[in-house]
């Protein structure tokens, strides 16, 4: 769930700090950090963040751009359905299983963390 929301808030980051729209590409690339950061090595768990990333990166933004034309009081812009609109919801969803795979190998191939050595008890009989 963590990691999901993580992966959420890098992809409208960085969907913010892009001078044009990048389509998937923010949230491809947030879903793939965010498995690796949190070294997810099921793909099950790697889908479960992808789509989480994915939907709520789409439902935020598309909210927020909807909410500034209805603060604004302006009528939202004609909206033309050509070939792009009706594959988009298509290619974003194989984007994000490929993510989660792709963030799987990346999290596999992952070194594990160095481990501490054990405690040694001292010798010594308590007082």
């Amino acid at each position: 769930m963590s990691a999901g929301i993580f992966g959420f808030l890098l992809a409208v980051i960085i969907n913010l700090f892009s001078p044009v729209y990048l389509y998937f590409v923010p949230s491809f690339l947030a879903a793939i950090i965010a498995i690796y950061a949190f070294r997810l090595e099921a793909l099950r768990d790697g889908l479960v963040v992808a789509f989480m990333t994915y939907i709520f990166n789409d439902g935020i933004l598309g909210t927020l751009s909807l909410a500034i034309y209805y603060f604004a009081n302006e009528q939202y812009p004609a909206f033309p359905i050509d070939v792009w609109t009706m594959i988009s919801p298509v290619i974003s969803a194989i984007s994000a299983v490929a993510a989660a795979y792709i963030g799987m190998l990346f999290a596999q191939s992952r070194r594990p963390a160095k481990e501490l050595p054990p405690i040694v008890q001292s010798q010594v009989p308590p007082a």
